[in-house]
């Protein structure tokens, strides 16, 4: 049953991001990157280290950091449960009557793609809490068919939520003149499992760094960016448990 299993999402996986794995360059061995990946959206930290006497620079890639709230089950939940994930993250309000109904009703179509790869979640962060209790995001997930499990709807304190905007690169505060008393981003942000953000470039190589979740081309690539951030977690977890294996010999 257990070898079973193991196929069955051997062949998904294949299934999920073949077509974008064959569109990029392959190479030999295990530890060898055989395809290019997505790059990485933020500001770089440069440390110095020293080996062997010899000072030589690492570069850390920005990482999202900690967040903490409640989900719609009134659980406490952030970034530390999304370790080891993939996720796609959003800004929203429950009663918001421009952007958010076709944003969410956009990433709901993503979600529905990858409900069969248990390692991706959805994030969902409203700008609203004071209206947007945990009651009200329970129901907002029903209503919109958000898989339970999978996609996270998060509320707090609204000084925290908007600075986790900022640390997203996206926009969320109040505004009287705008529909329904809010201005916020309609972009959604792709993360990878260590919490990083990773995007496309452009046909100008340009850094997209976010996907609009009001335009169908770009719903359709990032569907595509996932399939190749799935085939490098997997290889990266490939990698890891081939290290580990010739630790032990």
């Amino acid at each position: 049953m257990v070898l079973k299993s193991s196929f069955s999402k051997a062949v998904l996986i294949l299934v999920l991001v073949l077509p974008s794995v064959l569109y990029f360059i392959f190479v030999y061995g295990a530890e060898g990157n055989f395809f290019q990946t997505l790059d990485y959206v933020g500001p770089p930290t440069i440390i110095e280290r020293f080996e062997d006497g010899v000072a030589t620079n690492d570069t850390l890639h920005y990482s999202i950091p900690p967040y903490q709230f409640y989900n719609q089950n009134n659980e406490v939940y952030g970034s530390k449960d999304l370790e080891g994930k993939i996720y796609v993250a959003n800004f929203f309000f429950s009663t918001c009557p421009t952007i958010c109904p076709a944003m969410n009703y956009n990433l709901k179509q993503v979600q529905d793609r990858f409900l069969g790869y248990e390692d991706i979640n959805f994030v969902s962060f409203t700008v609203d809490p004071e209206h947007d209790t945990v009651e009200v995001l329970k129901e907002y997930e029903k209503r919109i068919g958000a898989e339970e499990g999978r996609w996270f709807f998060l509320t707090g304190e609204k000084e925290k939520l908007y600075k986790t905007a900022n640390d997203f690169f996206l926009s969320a505060q109040v505004d009287p003149e705008a529909a329904g008393g809010f201005l916020h981003s309609e972009n959604l942000v792709l993360v990878d499992w260590e919490g990083r953000i990773r995007s496309r470039r452009d046909e100008q190589g340009n850094l997209k760094a976010v996907y609009s979740g009001t335009s169908a081309d770009e719903i359709s690539q990032l569907k595509d960016d996932i399939k190749v951030l799935i085939a490098e977690y997997e290889k990266h977890k490939s990698v890891s448990e081939h290290r580990a294996s010739k630790a032990k010999d």
